[in-house]
């Protein structure tokens, strides 16, 4: 019969934790248990968030209109200076000399030609005219017919033909240019003159090409001077012959204007883009002037800086430092809590990361749309608007939710996000981590949300300092209203952080399923309405919720178990009491109503104060693990007096009597905080019975309390061990000793008479059984 009842509560289980919780949806919680999702979601919500887009565009006026209000460079920017650019390559490309080649191979060529032509003729003498007049086929000179009869008549001497060499020889060694003109004018500072033949290159001077001679319009008259200096070469000879070098004669200094080209442009490419640098601060134009060119062709590279799409490099290297700040955290959150208990909080912080960085992101666009549409110089400076940033709110909040040492980290993570969110800014990330971590420091030791406030002042006052340092260490040249603005934001940046805490806390509690210990501590009030109401109508029962409260929270501190949410819990564990006060023994006065009672009805009301708790607990939006500890504070014992009662009053038939409704309807424990609360609740329950509590009646009496949980399968889905549990028996042994410690009698006073009609009272018997069963 008993192994039958509690199969069958144990097949119930799921259905009673759905009808007894309300418990957290269950999507959501797979969703929570997935670190690697959140991961992924962060890296790329944070990245997008990071890349330099920061602020409210400029607006777009154009040259002409007339500005509607004072523009006012929000910020140090630096814009491309395409003018000064420009002047630049300009300049790089007039600084390049010009190159010209220099060909000595005509020089070489020409002369053998001639003497080839001067053998021929010398071989050929005597022969007629005609073969005289074809040796011009022999070379690839362009000889008239006046030239080779120049040569027969000179017997193709050999002083003429070393004369025409000689002559030749000059004019190259001169250098002859198609451009003498062109040459002066790009040639100025000088040229690159390159050598084809050996491919050296040497830089000359204009006056050292002052003998060169120009193609076209010189060349005649120097061939006509060097000709005339020749004796060798009679007068009628001169015209013709000076035709004849002239038509075979070419330029051997030509200007590379490919090469020149090149060079020009190489030299302008290497330019460094120009830049003009605009202070934060600075009037870009006042209310009431004329658009220029130049203010609209600021604001257009504004714009455009803004739409530019950022670098692959630029995205890959802020995901990848997102990346690596968000897997440092398994190590750390594994080191502080189990596998199972780290995966649901890096689910949390990366969220938190997320939310973090969206917020400093939206911070920033807010600063920079106020500071474009304000008036005044101090006004429109968006980095007075910065330092008001909650920067010490995340770190807060972990704080609140995981502890100290998360949060130090967190406030180091926040610090850098900060910088790289706003454009690698030192003096930023220096002040967001001085932020977050005075703010964390400082709320180490709240209790509650009004002591919270006070962590903002403190926080604000620890901005002002910061801020004033970072101005006179970086010498930063911020006008004195400039400054005076960004303390009182400073300042102001300290209450907000506070205030958006106190903001999401709530919400971040349920979503997290965490009750922190600032909320557990605002629970412990007793003059909460529920737990005032328990000390007026349920005085008994309220009595007993103190005493357990005790009980727990040693029995925690022995196991390393959270006391804090123990004592609560127990504060809590029998509110449902509250609706049927007088049905429970420990506020009985006047009689006992289960007199009257069926055994099955009794144990019916008896169960019923878990529901009616969970519904009290509901209405007064007590967090989950508060409800849970109403909901498994009995597990699924047996309500054995009534049970028992209900047995004997069946007389032979007792198998008809069902064990399982004379169970609590669970379910069982399934923590070390709720396994404790469930035997201090039994143990608190059961000492009251004890006339003479001794400690080896006390020591009995728990250590049969533990047995009976143990035998009836109430402690198997918590985390209690054999060992733990002797550490939390031996710290309720120590608390309960010391409740009931030995006091002298006070002389003339007999406290221990009892009134004969309450000590043969028919409810004794049954208040005995329901103290221990509830």
């Amino acid at each position: 019969m008993k192994g039958n009842g509690k199969q069958s509560v144990e097949k119930t289980s799921v259905t009673r934790i759905q009808r007894g919780l309300e418990d957290r949806a269950g999507w959501w919680d797979a969703l929570l248990d997935r670190p690697v999702l959140w991961a992924v979601i962060a890296i790329i919500g944070c990245t997008w968030l990071m890349l330099p887009k920061a602020g409210i565009g400029p607006p777009d006026w154009q040259p002409g209109d007339v500005a509607s209000f004072d523009l006012v460079i929000p910020y140090d920017s630096t814009l491309p200076d395409e003018a000064a650019t420009e002047t630049a390559r300009q300049e790089a490309r007039a600084a390049v000399i010009p190159v010209y080649d220099l060909e000595p191979r005509l020089r070489i060529e020409l002369e053998n030609e001639l003497r080839i032509l001067f053998a021929a003729c010398r071989d050929r003498m005597g022969t007629t005219g005609d073969e005289v007049a074809d040796l011009a086929a022999i070379t690839d000179l362009r000889a008239t017919e006046s030239v080779m009869r120049i040569l027969d008549s000179s017997s193709c001497s050999d002083r003429l033909e070393e004369v025409l060499v000689e002559v030749v020889d000059g004019v190259f060694r001169d250098r002859i240019v198609d451009d003498r003109r062109g040459l002066e004018h790009r040639g100025e500072k000088g040229i690159a003159l390159r050598d084809l033949s050996t491919g050296r290159e040497r830089t000359v001077r204009l006056d050292e090409l002052s003998e060169a001679v120009d193609l076209r319009s010189g060349l005649e008259q120097v061939l006509q001077a060097r000709l005339l200096e020749q004796p060798a070469v009679a007068r009628r000879w001169i015209a013709p012959v000076v035709d004849f070098l002239e038509a075979n004669l070419g330029p051997n200094l030509v200007f590379s204007r490919g090469e020149t080209t090149q060079r020009q442009r190489a030299a302008a490419e290497g330019v460094v883009p120009r830049s003009r640098g605009l202070r934060r601060g600075q009037v870009l134009i006042r209310r009431g002037d004329t658009v220029t060119d130049e203010v609209a062709d600021t604001l257009r590279v504004f714009r455009e800086q803004r739409r530019d799409i950022a670098s692959t490099a630029r995205v890959a290297g802020i995901a990848l430092l997102v990346g690596l700040m968000l897997a440092g955290w398994w190590p750390v959150l594994l080191w502080f809590g189990g596998p199972l208990e780290a995966k649901r909080r890096l689910s949390m912080i990366y969220i938190l990361v997320l939310l973090f960085t969206l917020s400093v992101r939206l911070g920033w666009f807010i600063a920079n749309a106020v500071a474009f549409n304000a008036q005044g110089q101090a006004m429109s400076t968006a980095e007075a608007y910065l330092w008001g940033l909650p920067f010490a709110a995340g770190p807060v909040t972990v704080l609140v939710l995981l502890g100290m040492q998360p949060a130090l980290l967190f406030a180091v993570c926040g610090a850098g996000v900060a910088g790289v969110l706003l454009g690698g800014d030192f003096s930023v990330a220096v002040y967001a981590l001085a932020s977050g971590v005075v703010g964390t420091l400082a709320a180490e030791r709240s209790e509650d949300r009004i002591s919270l406030s006070r962590v903002g002042l403190l926080v604000g006052a620890a901005n002002v300092v910061v801020l004033l340092i970072l101005e006179l260490y970086l010498e930063l040249p911020d006008p004195p209203g400039t400054v005076g603005l960004s303390a009182i934001f400073a300042f102001v940046g300290g209450p907000i952080s506070v205030g958006v805490v106190s903001f999401l806390l709530p919400a971040l509690e349920s979503a997290f399923g965490i009750t922190t210990d600032t909320r557990l501590l605002e629970l412990s009030n007793q003059n909460l309405p529920l737990l005032k109401r328990l000390s007026l109508e349920a005085p008994g029962t309220y009595q007993h919720s103190l005493s357990v409260s005790n009980l727990v929270e040693a029995g925690a501190d022995a196991v390393g178990a959270n006391a804090l949410l123990l004592r609560v819990c127990a504060y809590y564990h029998d509110v449902g009491k509250l609706v049927k006060p007088e049905y429970f023994v420990e506020n009985q006065r006047n009689g006992n109503p289960h007199d009257a009672l069926l055994p099955s009805m009794s144990a019916l009301v008896i169960q019923s104060h878990v529901k009616e708790g969970l519904e009290l607990a509901r209405e007064a939006k007590l967090p989950l693990p508060i409800r849970q500890a109403i909901a498994t504070h009995h597990g699924t014992k047996l309500i054995r007096y009534f049970f028992n009662k209900a047995q004997e009053r069946s007389g032979e038939e007792k198998s008809a009597v069902r064990e399982s409704d004379y169970r609590y309807q669970g379910p069982r424990p399934h923590t070390k905080e709720l396994g404790i609360l469930l035997l201090a609740d039994a143990v608190e329950a059961a000492a009251r019975t004890l006339d003479n509590p001794t400690p080896t009646k006390v020591q009995a009496m728990i250590s049969k309390i533990f047995s009976n949980a143990l035998e009836d399968d109430q402690l198997d889905e918590c985390e209690l061990t054999f060992s733990e549990l002797d550490k939390v028996a031996s710290a309720f042994l120590w608390v309960l000793t010391n409740m009931y410690h030995h006091r002298i009698d006070y002389p003339g006073f007999d406290f221990n008479r009892r009134q004969e009609a309450r000590d043969s009272g028919p409810h004794k018997v049954g208040e005995k059984a329901v103290q221990t069963g509830g």
